[in-house]
């Protein structure tokens, strides 16, 4: 009786070793997450106990390193691009998608495609803007007495006059 149980629970834990494996396989993590959700998994409470608990650990982790996803979801809707991740998936998920579409469609696609984005610069890939893309910030004063401060003078003077 004792031999039938322990060769059943030998059987389970095969299976369940087989249906992990399958798991972090498909997950898509590296070696090297496997191994920091490994070192991570050891200062928990109680170790996972699902294949998906597990995953998350390198997930989340990897994720800790880059700005919120709501938040650079709502900066990207506005068109401000602060980060090269937020910037990189407004591109995948369409700049025109992001201030045209409702929420409920845009944040979807969003939140599919920022995992995406962060796992990928996390293992690294370089998401800058080409220099050649680049608009440079520059600004001349207008000289005191010149022609342009003259002309700046006159217009704001007419537009005083409409004013009032």
């Amino acid at each position: 009786m004792y031999g039938s149980k322990l060769k059943e629970r030998q059987t389970l834990d095969l299976r369940t070793a087989e249906l992990w494996t399958l798991a972090i396989r498909n997950s898509g993590i590296t070696l090297a997450g496997f191994k920091t959700a490994a070192e991570l998994s050891l200062n928990l409470k109680w170790p996972p106990t699902a294949a998906q608990d597990f995953i998350e650990l390198v997930k989340g982790d990897v994720s800790s390193n880059y700005p919120d996803m709501r938040k650079a979801y709502m900066s990207a809707a506005q068109g401000n691009y602060k980060h090269e991740v937020t910037l990189e998936t407004a591109k995948r998920v369409g700049t025109w998608e992001l201030k045209t579409q409702p929420e409920s469609i845009s944040y979807k696609s969003w939140q599919k495609h920022y995992v995406d984005v962060c796992k990928e610069h996390s293992e690294g890939a370089d998401f800058k803007v080409p220099e050649s893309h680049q608009v440079a910030y520059s600004h001349t004063p207008v000289q005191a007495g010149s022609e342009t401060d003259k002309q700046i003078t006159a217009k704001l003077a007419e537009l005083r006059r409409m004013a009032v």
